[in-house]
């Protein structure tokens, strides 16, 4: 979930519209956007406005229909880009997304987001040194964003920078951090880490600021399966994960060919072990019947 932006010239509406999103009441929200453009219909803000509220409540298609009528009032308005970029990221739409985000960089270059965007970006292909710089960059333009700086423990613990990762976790908690995503890149940390206790102490704080963010309910549910001792046995230990990728490959290799039939049991329980704990959290989350209630 992107947080809505309020980086540009501020009027009653806007100011009412940005709050009333951000209580997440969006028909009220859309009613005030409304209101406003009936009282100034070329006002590319207010069209900017009301494709922010739809971006936020999910509704893509219609962020980009009213973003492009933010952009036809006024092709430089920050607001039509922020939402455009915003989507097409969010749909996974990589090559339309390369191209607005630098149009919009170009017309906004001190929006730190668009960086942290195409961190995300890099980072997910696991190309870490493009997002290494992106997010650098994003560092610079805000270096106490909460969000940032988790980003980076969680950067920096996929490279297995564990210290760094943990000093760059300290400064994002030092902000006293009021946002979900920040604690999910935390968690997210965490659990590159090893870290399993605080990866749920994390999420527990993230679906208290966004109980309704299916991502964070899906990534606290799994996280949960660690709690039961037969799954974390099975969990790689530490010191692998501070192995190399090649060091780690090269393990597996020489661990098949000299053991084989071990290697299969672990495989064996593994998968044994990832159901059981799966189906025992349903149980204790959404009680007994649910795991023989009818898929719909």
């Amino acid at each position: 979930m992107i947080a809505v932006s309020l980086r540009y010239e501020q009027s009653d509406h806007m100011t009412r519209v940005f709050q009333l999103t951000n209580w997440r009441r969006f028909d009220e929200a859309i009613s005030e956007a409304e209101q406003w453009l009936r009282e100034e219909p070329d006002n590319a803000n207010a069209y900017g406005m009301l494709a922010q509220i739809y971006m936020k409540s999910g509704k893509y298609d219609k962020a980009l229909h009213w973003s492009a009528e933010s952009l036809k009032y006024d092709p430089e308005n920050k607001i039509g880009w922020f939402v455009r970029v915003i989507v097409l990221y969010s749909q996974g739409k990589e090559k339309e997304y390369l191209q607005a985000v630098k149009e919009a960089q170009r017309i906004d270059p001190y929006e730190s987001h668009y960086l942290f965007l195409s961190f995300n970006l890099y980072h997910k292909k696991g190309k870490l040194q493009q997002a290494r710089e992106e997010l650098d960059q994003a560092l610079q333009l805000a270096p106490d964003n909460s969000l940032y700086l988790a980003g980076d423990s969680y950067l920096h613990a996929n490279a297995r920078n564990f210290q760094a990762s943990l000093a760059s976790e300290q400064a994002a908690l030092f902000q006293n951090p009021d946002h979900d995503q920040t604690f999910l890149y935390l968690a997210w940390a965490a659990e590159k880490r090893g870290d399993y206790d605080k990866e749920q102490e994390y999420l527990k704080n993230a679906i208290r600021l966004d109980p309704t963010d299916a991502q964070i309910r899906r990534e606290y549910l799994k996280s949960l399966q660690k709690s039961y001792w037969f799954y974390r046995l099975l969990l790689l230990p530490s010191f692998i994960k501070k192995m190399k990728p090649w060091q780690i490959f090269l393990t597996w290799v020489v661990a098949w060919l000299l053991f084989k039939p071990l290697i299969l049991l672990f495989i064996v329980l593994h998968v044994l072990s990832h159901w059981t704990s799966k189906l025992l959290v349903k149980a204790k989350v959404f009680g007994w019947r649910s795991i023989f209630r009818k898929q719909s």
